[in-house]
């Protein structure tokens, strides 16, 4: 297909002189594309559109002079090996991979982004895909070849949709800028969520955060009559709302012989609990996941078979969505449940733990109008919206976008909250793995659970690892300890107050291969830097605005890299409760590296030189 030879045009890359080497030009070679799989009966075409300098959009359409299943075919295109040191990954790699580079790919997102980076995580080359199916039929691959890497898309290959087509069309993003990756990265999630985005800014809910969840109390049994008790004392931690976890449905009891109608006089606790949190001003958000089971006997009477896989440790089975009659039933559940018991929402981030992309049961067709698991939850959804919305609109109906991993398929879990220390990389790794991903919408919502045995320092050091994110927290507050509880709320006072550079600015983690023990972010106003592991941080030669870098790590060494001869810092040290313990004059005397004793768990902060500016 001649026309395929135009694709290349933007992935060749030709450097011209020196002055070109931070922002490579690139130029036609129609060489290093290929076809594989071919098209027919379709016909297609491609045109390209620039974005920006080295960035560009292509289209990619198929035509057909009748209704045909869409063929099995890839596109894969060719990149000088030498620019790339690192391959970044927002899914799990195809079978169809194999390379010797280093590479991150336990992102496990719903779409895939693939970008190639260099040893200081500077974008060489960043692509993703678009299409009506949001990307569900395009798997993405990377192969080497001598001196080439070949990136692939292939199309329709595993499990494409059953019904014919007529017209297809693909939108293939490539971007070349010489930027951080994590700005190409999120600039290609725009480029695909961009009116999600949108609505999300619209919708999102800025004074909900911090969130108190009452997972950690309710799963070591702590009556909720105690947890509604204690509810004042969480007016000194500066919480927001309230996410109440599934066990409260223990504390109630279901009328006998109906599929979820709870006798009102057990719901007198929760009616407690509800009345205390309004006083408070507390938004109440409800975990409700039962409806999606079919383990009562008037659904399995009325359902069964019609589930889609059994889900070991509750020792029950989940409900196919791609019925009708079951999407029906789980919207006019909730809504009447709703409507007897009001909440500023419920939280539907569970439905992936109960539709995983995983196998599902192969049953008989009783009626069955999706074959695909993920469209006919997204039917579920738009239903439930639309049903919950004309009840109370603007209620709350979880986060905006599908929770990035990593990828705990192996287990068939994620993690939904975490306690000990050891848990927090991959917590801090999920949370940029999101962050990267959404930005400001990211919907990662890791609940660390505080034990009253946890060393104070270490409760700091696991809100380091979400600080990055939006905080939800889980403890009983009676049995922790001072020390603890001062560590807490200086931590989600210091989040507040630094939300919108915390949320809204550059984000810009580092080191991908070794998932990411160092995470910077800045505006015009103040910069921050976590840092997790041993790295050797670069001070500038004037500070010119505060320069807040947390010690997230177990040791208390610190090297800062100066490049200047006889630079000196102000700074002020804090320790992880939040106390200054130093005020000093940093002075070096030559180009070094200085080692500074920094709390675990604490900070310092450089503070602005007097003749900045001037």
């Amino acid at each position: 297909m001649r026309v395929l030879g135009i694709f290349i045009a933007i992935v060749s890359l030709c450097v011209h002189s020196a002055s070109s080497i931070a922002q490579p030009n690139f130029q036609i070679d129609a060489d290093r594309i290929e076809l594989i799989g071919g098209t027919r009966p379709f016909k297609s075409d491609l045109e390209i559109e620039r974005l920006s300098v080295n960035r560009y959009q292509v289209f990619f359409r198929l035509h057909a002079s009748a209704p045909s299943i869409p063929p099995e075919f890839s596109l894969t295109f060719r990149f000088p090996k030498d620019k790339v040191n690192q391959l970044w990954n927002s899914q799990t790699w195809s079978n169809r991979s194999f390379f010797s580079l280093p590479s991150y790919d336990r992102a496990a997102a719903d779409f895939s982004i693939v970008s190639g980076l260099t040893l200081n995580d500077q974008n060489q080359i960043t692509f993703t895909s678009d299409d009506r199916f949001d990307s569900r039929y395009i798997s993405t691959f990377v192969q080497e070849e001598n001196d080439t890497l070949i990136f692939g898309l292939g199309f329709f290959e595993d499990n494409p949709p059953i019904s014919q087509m007529q017209e297809y069309e693909v939108r293939i993003l490539v971007d070349f800028r010489n930027i951080p990756f994590s700005e190409a990265v999120y600039d290609a999630s725009k480029w695909r969520l961009n009116d999600l985005f949108q609505q999300a800014a619209i919708k999102k809910q800025n004074d909900d955060y911090p969130v108190y969840s009452t997972w950690y109390p309710m799963h070591r049994n702590i009556p909720l009559e105690n947890i509604t008790r204690e509810l004042d004392s969480l007016t000194t931690f500066g919480f927001k709302s309230i996410l109440v976890d599934d066990g409260w449905r223990s504390l109630v009891k279901m009328k006998v012989d109906t599929m979820y109608d709870y006798d009102e006089n057990s719901l007198q606790t929760m009616h407690l609990f509800n009345e205390k949190r309004k006083e408070m001003g507390l938004k109440l958000y409800l975990w409700y996941s039962l409806p999606f089971m079919g383990g009562n006997p008037v659904i399995t009477k009325k359902f069964a078979p019609r589930y889609i896989r059994y889900k070991a440790p509750m020792q029950t089975h989940v409900l196919d969505p791609r019925y009708p009659e079951i999407r029906n039933h789980l919207v006019s559940t909730y809504a009447n449940f709703y409507e007897s018991w009001p909440s500023d929402g419920f939280w539907f981030d569970f439905l992936n733990e109960f539709y995983p992309n995983a196998p599902t049961i192969i049953s008989d067709d009783l009626g069955r109008d999706f074959i695909d698991t993920q469209l006919a939850i997204d039917q579920l959804m738009d239903g439930m919206n639309q049903r919950l919305q004309k009840i109370s609109p603007g209620i709350f109906m979880g986060q905006e976008f599908a929770s990035a991993g990593p990828d705990q398929a192996a287990a068939q879990s994620f993690l939904a909250g975490f306690v000990g220390i050891n848990s927090a990389p991959v917590v801090r790794e999920k949370m940029v793995n999101n962050r990267l991903l959404y930005g400001r919408h990211t919907p990662f919502m890791e609940i660390m659970g505080v034990h009253p045995r946890d060393k104070s320092e270490e409760v700091a050091r696991k809100l380091q690892a979400i600080l990055f994110g939006n905080p939800h927290l889980s403890f009983f507050t009676t049995t922790l300890p001072e020390d603890t509880k001062e560590t807490i709320r200086f931590w989600l006072d210091y989040w507040k107050e630094n939300r919108k550079i915390l949320m809204e600015s550059e984000f810009e983690p580092m080191q991908v291969a070794n998932q990411y023990p160092i995470i910077k972010v800045a505006n015009e106003a103040k910069i921050i830097y976590g840092l997790y592991a041993d790295y050797n941080l670069s001070l500038p030669l004037v500070v010119e605005q505060p320069i807040d870098v947390i010690n997230a790590k177990e040791s208390s060494l610190i090297s800062f890299v100066v490049n200047h001869d006889g630079s000196g810092y102000d700074y002020e040290m804090y320790n992880h409760m939040g106390q200054l313990v130093a005020q000093d004059h940093l002075k070096t005397k030559r180009k070094n590296t200085v080692e500074v004793e920094v709390p675990s768990g604490g900070f310092i902060r450089f503070l602005p030189d007097a003749t900045a500016g001037r």
